[in-house]
């Protein structure tokens, strides 16, 4: 049976993943920082989908620790066929001229140095299966840009470029490399949201509605499974038409 893994999977678009999977019969590996969600969210998918499930505690941006879990996964499973990078930091609201070196290492350390690191061990176990497929959870934020999140634009730009690269050193083994280009998504931030904010979220989209984890899983699902056996080095969007548009600029003031 197939193994996924997919880093901060206990809840919202990671938990979404990690479903997925396990309803297609996939054996599910999910890190978290949080013992306890990891706990609850390894419990649910086990119980609901019957699937062999475990959740590891991983501290994405500690290079001994990436490889420490990813060594477990492959004494765990007997392998990994699909590798999923969902962790990030988000950086919201830092603002490009009051940026420090913490917030600068807290965003790139999570979102591009432990992404990177984390596909290197992936590639590590799928190289000696022959094949593999490896999917970062990238943003519309890599495309385009808004004030206050240019190191989180820098950050996932640089996961967009990693992939194409990856795709050209791995295709010899068999393992592939592609990116999710995501636009807004409905997690649990969202319940703090008036309805009056959610319209006002929406208007700026030509779609006018958010996408759900499961829109993304079924992206990601797509690109894992040999649904994409030729696919590679590629980007897709699931943004609700947002790059397809521009902002009015000082709207961004607001």
């Amino acid at each position: 049976m197939s193994t996924v893994f997919v880093t901060a999977g206990t809840k919202n678009t990671g938990y979404a993943i990690a479903e997925k999977f396990a309803k297609e019969g996939y054996n599910v590996a999910i890190s978290g920082r949080m013992e306890c969600e990891i706990k609850e969210a390894e419990k649910s998918l086990s119980q609901k989908y019957g699937v062999k499930t475990k959740g590891y505690v991983l501290e994405i941006t500690d290079y001994e620790n990436v490889k420490s879990v990813f060594a477990e996964i492959k004494k765990d499973f007997g392998g990994l066929n699909i590798f999923v990078a969902n962790a990030a930091n988000l950086g919201v609201d830092m603002k490009f001229l009051t940026i420090t070196e913490e917030e600068f290492d807290s965003v790139v350390d999570t979102n591009l140095k432990g992404s990177f690191f984390c596909a290197q061990q992936a590639a590590l176990i799928m190289k000696e299966q022959g094949k593999g497929s490896i999917i970062f959870i990238s943003s519309v934020h890599s495309k385009q840009a808004i004030f206050g999140r240019s190191l989180y634009t820098a950050s996932k730009g640089g996961i967009n470029a990693l992939s194409k690269a990856m795709s050209i050193e791995l295709a010899q083994y068999g393992i592939r490399s592609n990116c999710i280009i995501a636009g807004a998504i409905r997690t649990n931030r969202w319940d703090k949201f008036t309805e009056e904010q959610k319209s006002a979220k929406r208007a700026n989209w030509p779609l006018e509605i958010e996408s759900t984890g499961e829109d993304i899983a079924n992206g990601v699902f797509y690109l894992g499974s040999d649904l994409s056996k030729t696919v590679t080095g590629t980007e897709l969007t699931i943004d609700s038409g947002i790059l397809n548009c521009l902002l009015p600029y000082k709207e961004m003031y607001k």
